[in-house]
């Protein structure tokens, strides 16, 4: 017990330093692994062949997926796929506020569900938000609708996927399952938002709209996901036919990329605007692997937008893309080592027993402490999956009843206030500066319907069957 209370020491102290700023994440992971290996009496070898080096390639399909992703996105960056798709959506929406606030917090979302990193909300976010701005919808409000399409859209970046399968051992199957649904209710969340920030009772029709449409969808939604909600799943085989089909639209392409090059076309392809999209309807449909799927991305993505210089263009893609995700590569590392450290029988069988004292495993107290606790996301705490939660949610499920599909969902229902609100979020602090104000006002503004996505996401897990009723 007593090495239990000290490893949790450890969790606290790191996160005080964590919160006042006094130490990155980054260096925060591995010291915290480390120490606790220590504590625990974990032999010097097993610590550093197992903790320190195995634990260090423990994630290692998670960030070479991160990778492959960030290559697709620094390509659409630089060859213009993103700017292209938010006008052509500026100029469809029309002066209506609700109707433009919605369409770009929804393009915002199909964006960022490849699209990763700070470098992305800038660029993204200087089209977006002078475009919300210029219908006088508020600073904040626009700020707010930016950040709802970022996490709408994160929930459906397949190189995020890869951490709950290397941490969670779930398959893809059964996140999507629990995402097309959870999404639903986070847009409609979004349209409530409007509704409500827009102070005009004449958009209530959309909300009313937005309901039904829900109604009408969600059980669809559910009946998909209900059979497919465990973690032990077998993943669908790669279909014979998208790969047939794949080769006749790259010959295709190419085809199209010689013209291009001929012709010395500089302008974007309307083809082109669905590059975001290529790697998910191949993962979600066609049942590809992650980085097949991302490497069609950019291939479709080279062609599509081919000029004389793509090859080089591709090229700085690959070493500014890669270059973008090094930190989160480095605390994904951290993320393996605390995880390697707190699943070693030493720590395990020492926290065990206050672990199992503390976190609920059955459906009203699942949806009410972690409600109660979704704040403990923020900052990197205990809450949140890339940070102090990475070791916590490996004692969960080594120590628990507690099934990875219900983890998953306690992760992903908190992680929207994580990704909503954290003062701490690069992107909520670079929004802030850009609208004039700051990300405590940014965090007001957006906590009680982050809050509200994290009550609706307890609860459909619990709907899901993820957790007993008893």
């Amino acid at each position: 017990m007593l090495i239990g209370i000290a490893c949790l020491a450890v969790f606290v102290v790191m996160a005080m330093l964590m919160y006042s700023r006094r130490i990155s994440a980054l260096l925060a992971l591995p010291v915290m692994a480390i120490v606790m290996s220590i504590l625990a009496g974990i032999p010097e070898k097993e610590i550093l062949s197992d903790v320190i080096n195995g634990g260090a390639t423990k994630m290692h399909g998670a960030y070479t997926t991160t990778m492959f992703g960030a290559v697709l996105a620094d390509l659409m960056n630089k060859q213009g796929i993103a700017k292209a798709l938010i006008r052509w959506v500026a100029e469809f929406s029309g002066d209506n506020q609700f109707v433009l606030g919605l369409v770009m917090t929804l393009v915002t979302a199909l964006l960022f569900s490849t699209l990763g990193g700070l470098g992305a909300v800038i660029m993204v976010g200087t089209i977006v938000l002078p475009a919300l701005l210029s219908l006088s919808i508020s600073s904040i409000t626009a700020g707010a609708l930016f950040l709802f399409g970022i996490s709408l859209g994160g929930m459906f970046n397949i190189a995020g996927w890869q951490m709950y399968i290397d941490v969670l051992h779930l398959d893809p199957a059964a996140i999507i399952n629990f995402v097309l649904p959870f999404s639903a209710i986070i847009a409609l969340i979004v349209v409530l938002f409007l509704v409500v920030e827009l102070k005009n009772w004449r958009n209530l029709k959309y909300l009313v709209v937005a309901a039904l449409l829900e109604a009408a969808v969600f059980p669809m939604l559910s009946q998909r996901s209900t059979p497919q909600a465990g973690a032990g799943a077998a993943p669908a085989g790669i279909d014979p036919t998208s790969t047939m089909v794949a080769s006749v639209v790259l010959v295709a392409l190419t085809i199209l990329a010689v013209a291009r090059h001929v012709r010395k076309t500089e302008t974007i392809s309307a083809l082109s605007l669905i590059t975001p999209i290529i790697p998910l309807i191949l993962v979600l449909f066609c049942h590809w692997d992650f980085i097949p799927a991302f490497l069609a991305g950019i291939t479709y993505g080279v062609l599509t937008t081919w000029k004389r210089d793509s090859v080089t263009v591709l090229t700085r893609s690959i070493i500014d893309g890669i270059a973008s995700v090094i930190p989160a590569v480095v605390l994904m590392i951290g993320i393996g080592m605390l995880i390697t450290a707190v699943r070693n029988p030493h720590i395990a069988e020492a926290i065990s027993p206050i672990v199992q004292k503390v976190i609920p495993t059955t459906a009203f107290p699942y949806v009410i402490v972690f409600t109660l606790a979704a704040p403990l996301a923020l900052y990197r705490g205990p809450l949140s999956l890339w940070g102090m939660g990475s070791g916590l949610v490996a004692l969960i499920q080594k120590s628990t009843t507690l099934s990875s599909s219900a983890i998953m969902g306690m992760l992903m229902s908190v992680g929207q206030i994580q990704g909503i609100c954290d003062p701490t979020n690069t992107h909520n602090i670079w929004i802030a500066t850009y609208l004039g104000t700051d990300t405590q006002t940014l965090l007001k503004k957006t906590a009680p319907y982050a809050w509200l996505a994290t009550i609706a996401g307890l609860c459909l897990a619990v709907f899901f069957k993820f957790v007993p009723m008893n």
